[in-house]
């Protein structure tokens, strides 16, 4: 998987589709099992994440996790993620060491 994948992957899934969740589906499906309309959930999700950034947060990515509906979904968006973050840290790697004189990657 390379990271212009993951990127379109990520754009992709902002953009959304009907009947696609945005991100994982955590809201949708919370709202399902609630027996809630959805935009009430991500309402919800919205304002709990004015006041409580970290722990919305938080609790969104466990979410993504513990929910079967969405646990596939969030798998590949860190596992997308981490190509991300490895690619960039090899490029400032490459770039220190090319600052600092040291053996260049082939």
């Amino acid at each position: 998987m390379s990271a212009e994948n993951v990127i379109n992957e990520i754009r992709d899934s902002l953009n959304g589709r009907p009947g696609q969740p945005i991100v994982f589906g955590v809201c949708r499906t919370l709202a399902d099992k609630l027996g809630q309309e959805p935009w009430i959930v991500r309402a919800a999700a919205i304002v709990l994440g004015l006041f409580f950034t970290f722990f919305t947060v938080a609790a969104y990515i466990v979410l993504g996790f513990a929910l079967k509906e969405t646990e596939s979904r969030t798998q590949r968006f860190f596992s997308g993620l981490a190509v991300l973050i490895r690619e960039w840290v090899e490029k400032l790697a490459d770039a220190l060491r090319g600052i600092f004189g040291g053996p260049e990657r082939a």
